[in-house]
C-alpha cells in the first residue's frame, strides 16, 4: 500500500517538503492544540496531531514569524510579511496578501496581534494594519510619539481591549484604537496621538520561574543557565503547553512531557544529497550527519564519522563527495579525515590519512577532497585529492582497497569530478575540475584524464593521459552531469552554464537560454529526456529544456517557493530516475518534486527489464482510488483499454505514457464513467505486446 501511495503521489507531480520546525517564532492556541510559526513552516500540534505545513501546502514561504487564531480563521505571517490563511478543512493554505515582501523588511518575531477584524504586524521599521475581511493593508506607520521606528524598531507589542501598546529601546507608548472603524481613523498616521507610558505597563514574563496553576515547575528541561526557556504558555483542555524558541512541553495530571524532538525529519544545515540508484535519497548535514529517505519516510539520522563534519567548507567549496553504487554501497568524505564506506548506511571501512596508504595530505595527516564519483564501470569509486604538488586521482573499491594515481593533475587543488567509459576501448575518461584554490569562485578549468581500467593493471589506477582545457570564462567548474544518451556533459561554474560533447575537447556556452535570469549556481543534473536542472543560491531551480534537441537553444522553466519549493536557496540537487523524483537540499530541509518524465524508462519492456508491467490497484474502485495505474511500460508504447465486449474505452500514447506510466480515471473517450465489470489492457511497442485484465467495481 505504501508503494501504491508513493507512486500515485509521484504520478500527480506532487511537491513535498521536509524541514525541522524550529526555531519557534510565535504561537497561537486553539481548543485542541497549538499553532506554531517556525523557521521551517507552520506547525499544528495537539494530543493527536503533529502536522507541518510548508510551501508544498500553499504557503509560498518557509520561515514564519507570526500566527493568530481569529474568528475569520488561522492566519500566518511570513518572515517578510506574506499573509496566508488556513483552509476551513485544515488541508491547505492560501496566500491572500503579497504586498509586504516587496519591501524586504522583516517582521519582528512574535509581534503579530489581532483585534476583531484587524491584524497588526510589527516590522523592524514600521507597524502595519491589515483588514482581515479583505486581507488588504489599511496603512503603515513609521513613527510612534517622537520615535522613528526605522531607527528604534518595535521590540514589544500588545493589544489590551481598545489600546495598542508598543515598546522600543527608547520608550514605550500606547494609543487608544477604534478597532471597529479603524479604516476611518483619520489620525492613525499621526505620531502625536501616541502617549508615552512606563515600560512596566507592558507585561513581562517571569524569566526565572515556570508556574502552572500556582505550581512552580522545576524540571530541568524548562530551564537553561537558571533561566526559564518558556516564552508562551497556553491551557488546552486539561493540559498546559509550555513553549519556547527551541522547546515544546506539555504539562497535565502532574506530569511534564517533553515534545521538543521532531521525529519525522531531524536535519538542518544540509549542503549535499545524492539519489540512490534503487530509489530514494541520502542527505548530508554540515555537522556530520546522514539521513536516508527510502519508501517515502526518513530514517533516523546517523553520525557519519565520530561526530566530524564538513562544516563551513561544505558549502563554501560546493563539496560533492557522496557517491552511491547500484548495490547500495556509498562513499562519503569527511573534511581532513578521508573517506568512509557504507553499505545500507552501515559503516564498513575508514580510509584516512592516519593509515599507512597513498592518500594525499594537503597538510600533515589532513586529506581534502571536494568531489567523488562512481567509477564508470561501477567497480568502485573515484576521488580527487588536493596536494602540495599536483592533485591525485584515487580509486577505491567497494571492499575498501585503495589505489592512487599520485600527482597526475594539472593543479594543486581539485574540485568535483565525473567519469565515463570510452566505448571504443573501455578506457576510463575522468573529468576533474582544476582550480587555483579550493573556493567555488576560484580560477580554473577542466582536466581530462584517460586511464586504462584498473582491471587491466592488477586493480591499480595508473598510466593516465592528461589534457587540460579552459573552463567557463576562466572560472573553475563546481558541478558536472554526464548525459550518456546524448553524448554530452553539462557543467556549471558559480556564474555560468556550459556543455562539452564527447567528441570534442572544449566547453561551450548555449547560445540562448530563454527565461533564465542571471544567477549564482550550486548544482546541476540531467534527466532521462536530456533536460538540464540547475540549482541556484537565491532563485530556486531552473529546468532547461532543449528546443528540438539543440544544445544551444534552451528554454527555462522556473520553480520557486511560490510553486512549492521549500526555500529559494538550493544547495544541491539530484534526480532519482527510479521513481521519477528530483530532490533538492536547502539549509533548512529538503524539497522533492515528482514528475513522470524524470523516470528512466529505457529498459522497460525489454529483455533486461528488472520489473514487469504492473497494474494497480486491482480491483479498481474509482470512488476510492481515482486512477488505475499501468506501470513500467515503454515510453514508446501505445496503451488501449477495452471492455469485455471488445469496445475501445480509452487509448494512451505520446506524452500520456511519459515516464513509463499510464493513469486511467475510469472514463471513456467520451468522458463517461465506465460500468462495473472486467476490462482488458493491451500495451504495444514496435517489438512487444503485453496484455492483461482487471476488474472495475463501483
Amino acid at each position: 500500500m505504501l508503494f501504491v501511495c508513493l507512486q500515485s503521489a509521484i504520478a500527480a507531480e506532487k511537491w513535498q517538503n521536509f524541514s525541522v520546525p524550529f526555531s519557534i517564532r510565535d504561537v497561537a492556541a486553539t481548543e485542541d492544540g497549538v499553532w506554531l510559526a517556525t523557521d521551517g513552516g507552520v506547525r499544528y500540534k495537539s494530543s493527536t496531531d503533529d502536522v507541518v505545513y510548508t510551501p508544498a501546502n500553499g504557503l509560498e514561504a518557509s520561515a514564519f514569524y507570526g500566527i493568530v487564531n481569529t474568528a475569520r480563521g488561522v492566519f500566518a505571517v511570513s518572515e517578510y510579511g506574506l499573509i496566508a490563511r488556513m483552509s476551513d478543512d485544515f488541508t491547505r493554505w492560501t496566500v491572500l496578501n503579497r504586498s509586504f515582501p516587496a519591501g524586504n523588511v522583516r517582521v519582528v518575531p512574535g509581534l503579530v496581534e489581532f483585534s476583531g477584524d484587524n491584524l497588526v504586524i510589527a516590522f523592524e521599521s514600521k507597524i502595519a494594519f491589515v483588514d482581515l475581511k479583505t486581507v488588504t493593508s489599511i496603512l503603515s506607520i513609521e513613527r510612534v510619539g517622537d520615535i522613528a521606528l526605522g531607527v528604534y524598531g518595535p521590540e514589544k507589542m500588545e493589544i489590551r481591549g481598545d489600546s495598542l501598546f508598543v515598546s522600543t529601546s527608547r520608550g514605550s507608548f500606547v494609543r487608544r484604537m477604534d478597532w471597529d472603524h479603524l479604516k476611518d481613523d483619520m489620525h492613525l498616521v499621526d505620531p502625536e496621538t501616541w502617549t508615552r507610558v512606563n515600560p512596566s505597563e507592558l507585561e513581562s514574563r517571569d524569566s526565572l520561574h515556570v508556574v502552572v496553576h500556582g505550581k512552580t515547575l522545576k524540571d530541568s528541561v524548562l530551564y537553561s543557565d537558571g533561566k526559564s526557556k518558556v516564552l508562551w504558555q497556553f491551557d488546552v483542555k486539561d493540559q498546559t503547553y509550555l513553549i519556547g524558541h527551541e522547546l515544546i512541553a506539555r504539562y497535565g495530571n502532574g506530569k511534564l512531557e517533553d515534545l521538543t524532538k521532531y521525529k519525522l525529519f531531524q536535519l538542518s544545515g544540509l549542503y549535499e544529497l545524492q539519489a540512490i540508484p534503487e530509489g530514494g535519497v541520502i542527505v548530508a548535514s554540515e555537522d556530520g550527519f546522514l539521513a536516508t529517505n527510502m519508501g517515502g519516510f526518513w530514517h533516523e539520522p546517523m553520525v557519519a564519522f565520530l561526530g566530524f563534519g564538513n562544516h563551513n567548507e561544505a558549502y563554501a567549496y560546493r563539496m560533492k563527495t557522496m557517491s552511491i553504487l547500484p548495490e547500495g554501497k556509498m562513499i562519503y568524505h569527511v573534511w581532513g579525515m578521508g573517506f568512509q564506506l557504507y553499505w545500507s548506511m552501515e559503516h564498513l571501512y575508514n580510509i584516512s590519512p592516519f593509515n599507512d596508504n597513498c592518500l594525499d595530505e594537503l597538510v600533515e595527516s589532513f586529506t581534502v577532497a571536494v568531489g567523488t564519483t562512481v567509477a564508470p564501470d561501477g567497480s568502485g569509486f573515484l576521488a580527487a585529492t588536493s596536494a602540495n604538488g599536483k592533485y591525485s586521482v584515487d580509486f577505491i573499491t567497494p571492499d575498501g582497497e585503495l589505489s592512487c594515481a599520485t600527482g597526475v593533475g594539472s593543479s594543486s587543488f581539485a574540485g568535483p569530478l565525473a567519469a565515463r567509459v570510452d566505448p571504443s576501448n573501455s578506457d576510463w575518461i575522468v573529468y576533474v575540475s582544476n582550480r587555483n584554490s579550493l573556493g567555488a569562485f576560484a580560477e580554473g578549468g577542466l582536466d581530462i584524464l584517460r586511464f586504462p581500467p584498473p582491471s587491466r593493471n592488477g586493480g591499480r589506477l595508473m598510466n593516465p593521459e592528461l589534457k587540460s582545457i579552459d573552463g567557463l570564462d576562466g572560472s573553475t567548474l563546481i558541478d558536472m552531469a554526464i548525459d550518456e544518451k546524448n553524448e554530452v556533459m553539462w557543467v556549471i561554474s558559480s556564474t555560468d552554464i556550459g556543455y562539452m560533447e564527447f567528441d570534442r575537447d572544449s566547453i561551450r556556452k548555449p547560445v540562448s537560454m530563454n527565461g533564465l535570469l542571471g544567477a549564482e549556481y550550486t548544482s546541476i543534473d540531467v534527466d532521462p529526456l536530456g533536460n538540464i536542472w540547475v540549482g541556484t543560491t537565491t532563485q530556486g531551480v531552473y529546468r532547461l529544456d532543449r528546443r528540438k534537441g539543440s544544445l544551444d537553444t534552451l528554454t527555462a522553466t522556473h520553480y520557486t517557493m511560490m510553486d512549492g519549493l521549500l526555500n529559494n536557496a538550493v544547495l544541491d540537487l539530484s534526480i532519482d530516475k527510479k521513481y521519477g523524483v528530483i530532490w533538492m537540499a536547502h539549509e533548512n530541509g529538503v524539497s522533492s518534486l515528482g514528475r513522470n518524465d524524470l523516470r528512466e524508462t529505457r529498459t522497460f519492456m525489454t529483455d533486461s527489464a528488472d520489473t514487469e508491467v504492473q497494474v494497480y490497484p486491482v480491483p479498481f474502485r474509482p470512488h476510492e482510488f481515482p486512477r488505475l495505474v499501468i506501470d513500467n511500460i515503454s515510453s514508446a508504447s501505445r496503451v488501449d483499454i477495452y471492455n469485455r465486449g471488445g469496445a475501445l474505452m480509452r487509448s494512451f500514447s505520446g506524452s500520456d505514457v511519459a515516464g513509463g506510466r499510464v493513469e486511467w480515471d475510469a472514463l471513456t473517450k467520451e468522458g463517461r464513467l465506465v460500468a462495473p465489470g472486467v476490462y482488458y489492457y493491451v500495451v504495444r511497442t514496435p517489438s512487444k505486446i503485453k496484455k492483461g485484465k482487471f476488474i472495475v467495481i463501483h
